[in-house]
C-alpha cells in the first residue's frame, strides 16, 4: 500500500530530471524522501522572486531530513552556482526550484544515472513518517560564494574581446558584470539561458555561434592537442570526425547512464565547459586569448555541419520502420540514425509522451529539411 501511495505521489517528469509547474505538497515530499535514498548528502536550492520555490526548497529539504539524510538549503541561486557548490560540499543530488519548473541533477550537474532515477522515482522505505533516526539541514548560502572564484579561474588575464551579456537570471546577471568587464577588440554578445546551462555567441563578424557549436569550438582547441574530451552524448558525431583528424579522443556521458560512461563523467566534471555556460564561455575567451586571435580562422578549422533540433509529441519511441531512408540503431541516450545526407539523435522524454529530433547536416537548410521529413514520419505514421 505504501509503495502505490508512493508511485502516485511522486513528479510526472517530463524531461531529463525536469517537471514543469507547480507540484503539490505530496509529491515534494515523495521527491525529497526519494533524494534521501539516492545520496546521503542532498543540495536544495531556489530562484529569487518565487514564494512557490521557497516553499517548496524547504518542504523538500523537510522531508530529506525526516528521511535521515542531510539537506543543505542554498537560497536565491542559479543552477549552475549549485553545481560548483556540489562538489564542494560532496552532494550525490541537487535539486533547484523555480516558479515554474524543478530541475534535479546528479553531482555537478552532471545527468542523473539510471540508479539515481529508480532510487528517486522508487523509494523504498516507505515507512519515512515513523523514523527513529532523523537527518539535518544546513545553511549552504556561504557556498555561493565560491562560483565566481571558480569561473574565473576559467577566464585569461586579459580578455580577448568584449563581452556583452544577455541574461535573465538576476542571480547570474550581477557575476557577469563583475567577471567578464573590460576587454579589448571586436564585441561579443553572449546571450545566457536563464538556467546558466547554455549560451549562445554573437560577433558582427561571425554571425550567430549557436551551443553546439560553440561546444565543438572548445573541444576543438583540446583535440588539437591531443587531448582527451568529454561530451554529452547528443553532441553532434562531427566530434568524432574532429578527434581522428587531430589525434585526440572523445568520451560520451549519456542520461540515465547505467554506470559505463563513469571515465567521461569525470572528465566531464574537470573540464566543466559542457555542464556550465559561464565556464565555457570562459574557457573559449581563454583559448581565444592564448592560441587563436583570428576567430574566422578558428571556426574554418570545424568540421562542416549544422544542427536542428524539433520536439515531437508522440507515445514512446515510434518505430524506424516508417523511415526506410534511415539506417537506425539502439544507444544509451535513444536511437541513432544515419541518412545519405546527414544524422540524427531521437531522444524519448523521460514521460514517454515526447520525443526529441537532433538533426546534423553540411547545411542548416538540409538539416531542416531531414529534420521536418523526420518530425512528419514520427508524429504522422500513416501519413
Amino acid at each position: 500500500m505504501g509503495m502505490q501511495w508512493q508511485a502516485r505521489q511522486m513528479p510526472d517528469w517530463e524531461e531529463d530530471g525536469m517537471v514543469f509547474g507547480a507540484q503539490v505538497p505530496e509529491q515534494l515530499a515523495g521527491l525529497g524522501f526519494g533524494m534521501a535514498e539516492a545520496a546521503e548528502r542532498c543540495l536544495v536550492g531556489y530562484a529569487a522572486g518565487s514564494d512557490y520555490a521557497k516553499a517548496s526548497a524547504y518542504l523538500v529539504c523537510g522531508a530529506i531530513a525526516a528521511a535521515g539524510g542531510t539537506a543543505i538549503l542554498m537560497p536565491e541561486v542559479s543552477p549552475v552556482e549549485m553545481g560548483s557548490a556540489s562538489v564542494q560540499a560532496n552532494c550525490g543530488v541537487l535539486l533547484h526550484l523555480g516558479a515554474h519548473r524543478l530541475h534535479c541533477m546528479s553531482r555537478g550537474l552532471l545527468p542523473l544515472t539510471a540508479m539515481q532515477w529508480q532510487t528517486i522515482c522508487n523509494p523504498q522505505r516507505t515507512a519515512w513518517q515513523h523514523r527513529q533516526e532523523y537527518g539535518n539541514l544546513a545553511d549552504g548560502t556561504g557556498l555561493k560564494l565560491l562560483y565566481a572564484t571558480q569561473v574565473q579561474r576559467c577566464l585569461p588575464k586579459a580578455l580577448p574581446m568584449q563581452p556583452e551579456f544577455h541574461v535573465i537570471s538576476s542571480e547570474l546577471r550581477s557575476i557577469c558584470h563583475q567577471l567578464f568587464a573590460g576587454g579589448s577588440g571586436s564585441r561579443l554578445t553572449v546571450q545566457l539561458a536563464s538556467d546558466g546551462m547554455t549560451a549562445a555567441l554573437y560577433t558582427e563578424q561571425q554571425g550567430w555561434i549557436f551551443y553546439e557549436r560553440l561546444l565543438l569550438l572548445v573541444a576543438q582547441q583540446y583535440l588539437a592537442q591531443q587531448q582527451t574530451v568529454a561530451l554529452p552524448y547528443w553532441v553532434p558525431p562531427a566530434a568524432e570526425r574532429m578527434a581522428a583528424q587531430y589525434g585526440g579522443r572523445v568520451l560520451r556521458y549519456a542520461s540515465a547512464s547505467t554506470g559505463d560512461d563513469v571515465e567521461a563523467r569525470s572528465l566531464a566534471l574537470e573540464q566543466g565547459f559542457t555542464l556550465d555556460a559561464l565556464v565555457l564561455v570562459a574557457t573559449f575567451l581563454r583559448l581565444h586569448a592564448e592560441s587563436e586571435p583570428d576567430l574566422q580562422a578558428w571556426l574554418a578549422k570545424l568540421p562542416t555541419c549544422h544542427t536542428v533540433r524539433r520536439i515531437v509529441k508522440t507515445e514512446g519511441v515510434p518505430a524506424m520502420g516508417h523511415c526506410p531512408e534511415w539506417a537506425s540503431h539502439a544507444t544509451p541516450e535513444g536511437i541513432r540514425a544515419s541518412h545519405a545526407n546527414g544524422e540524427a539523435l531521437l531522444r524519448p522524454s523521460r514521460s514517454g509522451r515526447s520525443l526529441t529530433i537532433m538533426v546534423e547536416a553540411a547545411s542548416l537548410e538540409l538539416a531542416s529539411e531531414l529534420a521536418g521529413d523526420l518530425t512528419a514520419r514520427l508524429q504522422y505514421p500513416q501519413a
